[in-house]
């Protein structure tokens, strides 16, 4: 991406998140950006993504780019989650039957696949979101502070899981915690007043962070802040079908 801007505009007024954002992401590389909030980490998810376009600039993508996981908005609450799985599939040209089969084994919720998305309860809402994420082979998985979820033993599996996808993709992330680069970043970021300071090493990127960032220290190692993952929960899904 070179030369990106982007602004927006509501009624008290215009903020301004990038005015000149030049970034390189290398291919099959575990990319971790540190960011205090309010940075526009998500904003610069969702430019990635194409989600938001940028009001100048140029981003070339190069393979299949994933919604940022556990988007609700990919998702149709009146349909079952199998009906959601096939649909996010051809859409993007991969095979709903075997994604389908791989959430089902993997979240243990078979039977609920064929359930509408609008009648599974916050843990299972949970499991399907994280696990749907990573059942499709993209070659780019995007994550907005959130890289897993769910509890307990599901939780080590999901993590088990994004480390797997890494091995063979690209993954970039967001994240106020410096031990989640730790563990799951091959390169580490900081996004800063409108810039992208990149680092081949991770300690390099959290000593950045840690010079500018206001906020209480996070060093949390389970796969998401805690407001984060209420978020998650409480985010109602796309549009009815």
């Amino acid at each position: 991406m070179a030369g990106i801007a982007k602004t927006f505009h509501a009624a008290h007024g215009a903020r301004r998140v990038f005015e000149r954002l030049d970034a390189t992401f290398p291919r099959a590389t575990s990319i971790g950006i540190l960011g205090a909030r309010g940075a526009g980490k998500s904003t610069l998810i969702r430019l990635i993504g194409g989600a938001t376009l940028p009001d100048r600039g140029t981003i070339r993508r190069r393979g299949s780019v994933s919604p940022p996981v556990a988007n609700t908005q990919a998702y149709h609450a009146a349909l079952t989650g199998r009906e959601n799985l096939h649909f996010v599939a051809r859409v993007n040209g991969f095979d709903g039957d075997a994604a389908a089969r791989f959430v089902g084994r993997f979240t243990q919720m078979e039977e609920e696949l064929d359930q509408p998305l609008s009648s599974y309860t916050r843990e299972r809402r949970s499991r399907f979101l994280f696990a749907a994420s990573y059942a499709l082979p993209f070659d780019i998985f995007l994550a907005d502070e959130a890289l897993f979820g769910g509890s307990g033993a599901f939780r080590a599996r999901c993590a088990d899981l994004v480390q797997a996808r890494r091995a063979h993709a690209t993954l970039i992330f967001t994240t106020r915690s410096p031990q989640m680069l730790r563990r799951f970043a091959d390169m580490g970021a900081v996004l800063h007043e409108g810039r992208l300071h990149m680092f081949d090493r991770i300690g390099d990127a959290i000593r950045l962070f840690r010079t500018i960032d206001d906020g209480p220290a996070s060093e949390t190692d389970d796969g998401s802040e805690e407001e984060d993952e209420e978020r998650l929960a409480d985010e109602p899904f796309g549009p009815s079908a």
